[in-house]
């Protein structure tokens, strides 16, 4: 998905958090916003989001000297996740509304929106789109899966999702992280929770979402040979949307107006949506 002028603003806000989580000084925050600029003005309205963001946050890393300047937020935020009482899961489809709920813990979201809260009121709120029958017929003869993981903390749920999956269905999984710290994107060493439910496979994509000129040879392998893909957040689908022929199942909670017009839905609107279908 190609980046919308309102894309710009939010980069350059995602630029802004990172100096007040930091504790920048004012000096040093102008530098990160002119530089966030500076790559702004050099990109062109072909490019993704994360492909925009891969080098303003590079760019954050290598000024701060911190190769992961978000990894207190990470932590924060699996923290927050582990104390939820998940007792109230019950189905696949249960499990499936639960993970995209968990999207709402995005550091680079243009609208924040609370973890407790939104469960609260979407847990029994009907998807905006909802693919989940065809979904459940993929299941029944898939023999491999490829998840694309998203944020550090929602991957708590999709942990949960990959049980409810491998319960009932066998199924060989995997879950793909990001190649190095992104954003709040799980890595390898964040989506550790997940090593007794899942392959875990660092993808090499160094963007907060799966592009696949960035990824290794081994993730474009399983990848292209999945029975089924499932991709989780925004990222991943700003990053394959159109891209590839290849059918995916795109979970997410929609949190910006530029997705929101794309797909045809309000903001804060849950997602579950095959394409091609």
């Amino acid at each position: 998905m190609h980046i919308k002028p309102e894309c710009i603003t939010c980069l350059l806000n995602q630029t802004l958090k990172v100096t007040k989580l930091l504790q920048c000084d004012d000096a040093l925050s102008k530098r990160l916003l002119d530089d966030t600029a500076k790559i702004l003005i050099q990109s062109t309205l072909e490019m993704t989001p994360p492909q925009i963001a891969k080098d303003t946050y590079a760019n954050i890393a290598k000024i701060t000297g911190l190769e992961d300047p978000i990894q207190e937020a990470k932590q924060r935020a699996t923290k927050e996740a582990l104390k939820v009482d998940t007792s109230f899961v019950q189905t696949l489809h249960d499990a499936i509304k639960l993970s995209a709920i968990g999207n709402v813990i995005d550091f680079g979201a243009q609208k924040q929106l609370d973890l407790n809260q939104t469960i609260q009121s979407h847990f029994s709120k009907a998807f905006g789109i909802d693919d989940f029958q065809s979904f459940e017929a993929s299941l029944k003869d898939a023999k491999s899966l490829v998840y694309i993981g998203d944020n550090t903390g929602e991957h708590i749920f999709d942990k949960i999702l990959i049980e409810h999956i491998t319960k009932h269905y066998d199924i060989e999984l995997f879950y793909f992280t990001r190649g190095r710290p992104i954003i709040n994107d799980v890595t390898l060493k964040e989506a550790q929770h997940l090593k007794e439910v899942a392959t875990l496979v660092d993808s090499g994509v160094p963007t907060p979402g799966f592009d696949l000129r960035y990824a290794t040879q081994e993730a474009k392998n399983y990848f292209e040979e999945a029975d089924i893909v499932l991709a989780k957040g925004m990222g991943n689908y700003e990053s394959l949307y159109g891209v590839t022929s290849k059918p995916i199942f795109y979970l997410f909670i929609v949190k910006c107006s530029v997705v929101s017009a794309d797909i045809g839905v309000d903001i804060g609107e849950l997602i579950f949506k095959k394409f091609p279908s």
